[in-house]
């Protein structure tokens, strides 16, 4: 149960010492309708019309993310009686390490008295899928958040395919989620009869031919080199798109967006260098000595 004393209380001090979303590096336009909605809310809030204060805190956030607006969101949704909604809302500001010291003890003891009523649910793999369950919509793995205790399908989309998986979380319970993903059927290739032809008579092999091979080998050794080199150069980048991710609490689409492309053309540089050096190594120590 909240006390609603501290919510008043809280959302008085995050409303008053806010900044206006002075966020830096957000686009001009994003930032006006960030202050936009966040003026809506803050006067939602007044009239005690708490759901629709959050939402627009929470639409505030999305466009110029500031903790204390996450913040805000969470004790609006806890004024609204919304308790899973307040508890995720808080434990997504406490991740951030910007968030003051009198708002993170606030946020801190709102959630250790909401936690003991909820089910905290924690899914990490696949990275990529997309969780909708209750208040939550499209979620990205991983994510962390609270539900009421009960019996849930969750809602999983992935690769282009749409799957459900069933839960059921307990109060005071931490549950750590594995998704149930469909495994595509792959029908076997099919057999195709071979007609066996006569092979010609193999042609002598000539000096030419074995320079020829050595030098394709040099050539598939280099390319090897050249294309691990680029793996190398995409990996580090790949991470730290990740970071940026991680650092945006699991919330920057296009940060997860860029680890995925970077991490896929990593692995493509890695499986050519990879093909290209052995191709090399093979041709090289197979080309014959030529004696005279």
């Amino acid at each position: 149960m909240y006390r609603p004393s501290i919510i008043a209380w809280a959302l008085a001090l995050a409303v008053a010492s806010t900044p206006a979303l002075a966020v830096e590096g957000q686009p001009t336009n994003s930032t006006t309708l960030a202050q936009q909605r966040f003026r809506e809310a803050t006067e939602a809030y007044k009239d005690g019309r708490y759901s629709a204060a959050a939402s627009l805190f929470e639409a505030a956030d999305r466009l110029a993310p500031h903790p204390s607006t996450r913040y805000n969101a969470a004790t609006a949704w806890e004024a609204a009686g919304e308790a899973a909604r307040a508890a995720t809302g808080y434990e997504a500001a406490l991740a951030l390490d910007t968030l003051d010291e009198g708002r993170r003890a606030v946020a801190e003891q709102q959630l250790a008295s909401l936690k003991a009523t909820l089910a905290r649910v924690k899914i990490q793999q696949p990275l990529g899928a997309l969780v909708t369950v209750d208040h939550v919509q499209s979620a990205p793995v991983p994510t962390t958040f609270y539900l009421r205790p009960g019996s849930y399908d969750l809602a999983i989309e992935y690769r282009g395919d749409s799957s459900t998986s069933r839960a059921r979380v307990f109060a005071g319970k931490d549950h750590d989620m594995k998704l149930n993903l469909p495994v595509g059927d792959v029908a076997p290739p099919a057999v195709v009869p071979s007609v066996l032809e006569p092979k010609p008579p193999a042609m002598p092999e000539t000096e030419d031919s074995f320079a020829n091979q050595k030098t394709w080998g040099w050539v598939g050794v280099g390319a090897g080199v050249a294309l691990g080199g680029a793996a190398i150069v995409f990996g580090l980048r790949a991470l730290s798109a990740r970071d940026a991710f991680n650092a945006s609490a699991n919330t920057d689409a296009g940060a997860r967006s860029r680890a995925s492309d970077l991490r896929l053309a990593t692995n493509i540089l890695w499986g050519g260098a990879t093909l290209a050096g052995a191709t090399g190594l093979v041709l090289l120590l197979t080309a014959p000595t030529i004696e005279f």
